[in-house]
């Protein structure tokens, strides 16, 4: 009789679990379509990709230089001064200006980031959506630590932490005679550089992105600039695959071997 007992308890059982299951499975959809219902009430920055229509090396004025700066400024020599070449990595803010190359935004809810994706070089940002604070000190990279937060319908994302060996414009001067009317200023930002942006969507298809640039060893006071970003929606609009080949390394034909960071002759063959 006991057999029997333990037996029927057993079926019991058996017969049970695939409702407990069954019942959990309904919970967790359940709890996932509330979260995906909550992003849909946000803005619509998912869909197709991103790209700029802003001149790439715009800096208008007024800019409020720091004396030391404002020297830089004053005996800039484009070619000995630029640190965008080489391949290296821009970082921020010129890695979301590259406009020619798309962003593509990505959510997930459950972890509260946003990822945007971003053509050129194939980067990915990561932006925490989860209240968190900035870090009392951040481990530098190029694309810095970013925090995010919604005001209403705009996305407000908080960058600090970065690396010295990152490429930032801090202003534009006139083009040579036959060449480029403008030739941006690029420079080494301080230790403090803090990044704010906004993003908010003009209309269905158009976003506005403005930025602040604060550091106090280049600008005496912040400054902002604001570029403009339009949908692609369709099959050819899926970011691709991007990859830079270093044009400062030259073959020398005549011993085979490969000269490295021979600016003059990469530019030229």
């Amino acid at each position: 009789k006991t057999k029997e007992i333990a037996a029927a308890l057993v079926a019991i059982l058996m017969a049970a679990m695939p409702m407990a299951t069954s019942a959990a499975d309904k919970t967790g959809k359940a709890k996932a379509a509330n979260v995906w219902e909550g992003v849909a009430k946000l803005p619509n920055l998912w869909e197709g990709t991103w790209q700029g229509d802003t001149d790439l090396y715009g800096f208008p004025g007024p800019i409020h230089y720091t004396p030391s700066a404002a020297e830089y400024v004053k005996n800039y020599k484009p070619a000995e001064d630029t640190t965008f070449a080489n391949c290296k990595e821009p970082g921020m803010p010129m890695t979301t200006r590259l406009a020619a190359m798309p962003l593509k935004f990505y959510y997930s809810p459950n972890e509260k980031m946003i990822s945007i994706y971003v053509e050129g070089s194939s980067r990915v940002r990561f932006i925490h959506m989860d209240g968190r604070k900035h870090s009392a000190q951040p481990d530098p990279t190029f694309l810095g630590e970013s925090i995010g937060h919604w005001e209403g319908e705009t996305l407000v994302i908080d960058s600090i932490g970065f690396v010295k060996d990152t490429t930032l414009q801090i202003g534009q001067m006139p083009g040579p005679p036959g060449g480029p009317d403008k030739i941006p200023i690029f420079a080494q930002h301080g230790p403090d550089l803090h990044i704010i942006e906004r993003m908010k969507m003009l209309d269905r298809n158009s976003m506005e992105v403005s930025v602040t640039l604060d550091d106090p060893s280049i600008f005496a006071k912040p400054y902002t600039y604001a570029d403009k970003f339009y949908r692609h929606t369709g099959p050819r609009s899926e970011p691709q695959e991007w990859v830079c080949s270093d044009n400062r390394d030259v073959l020398d034909t005549t011993t085979g071997k490969l000269q490295y960071n021979q600016k003059d002759k990469a530019t030229s063959n």
